[in-house]
């Protein structure tokens, strides 16, 4: 709860919702460029640390304002000792992924450092399984999954190709249809390199024409 109003007191930091619009508007004019992102985001279930790993392709305009289609998934398995009936004490893993259309608008650009705030909205499933005596993977519990995941992100350039930055937000999730029996709500967090992967490919092409 803590962590969802500091969120929420950051984001009443930046430009109104009249002035937001109007700069994506003007931005958004801009020629488009395509741009390719891979990310590695910490969250938590069961009060257990795990990784949701990410890539995302879409367009940019004006180096501020991104929109596109994402995947995400959860990079290992969520474990946990379950008893089935009939079966008896088995290890059930917990798994998700889903598609996600995201934007991303840079309100705060200046020197070498820039604010963003992506928000994607994903469309997938999750579900829980166990492995037999025999090491086949068989299935217990299913559920769609709605996710929203509004953030905020900070980074700072070292260079052309490379940036050091973090950022926070918070995962709501939604189980249509089936419930896992699990809270998927969460906080979610990124610390680490950036590699603008895009910047290096327009350098590559230039060198060759």
């Amino acid at each position: 709860m803590r962590t969802a109003a500091l969120f929420l007191a950051l984001c009443c930091a930046v430009p109104s919702w009249g002035q937001l619009l109007d700069s994506i508007r003007l931005f958004a004019a801009e020629r488009a460029r395509i741009v390719v992102k891979l990310d590695m985001r910490g969250s938590f279930i069961r009060n257990r640390n795990v990784q949701i790993a990410g890539v995302k392709l879409g367009l940019e305009h004006a180096g501020r304002f991104q929109y596109g289609l994402g995947y995400n998934f959860l990079l290992r398995p969520v474990t946990r000792e379950v008893t089935v009936e009939g079966i008896g004490p088995v290890t059930q893993e917990l798994r998700l992924a889903y598609v996600s259309p995201y934007v991303d608008y840079a309100f705060y650009q200046r020197g070498p450092w820039e604010v963003r705030l992506p928000v994607q909205m994903g469309f997938g499933g999750a579900r829980t399984v166990f492995r037999d005596g025999e090491g086949r993977l068989r299935p217990l519990q299913r559920s769609g999954i709605i996710v929203y995941e509004p953030a905020m992100t900070v980074q700072y350039r070292l260079w052309r190709y490379l940036a050091v930055g973090g950022g926070w937000g918070f995962r709501l999730v939604w189980q249509p249809g089936g419930d896992l029996g699990e809270n998927l709500n969460a906080p979610i967090y990124s610390l680490g390199l950036r590699v603008f992967f895009g910047e290096v490919w327009r350098e590559l092409i230039d060198t060759t024409e």
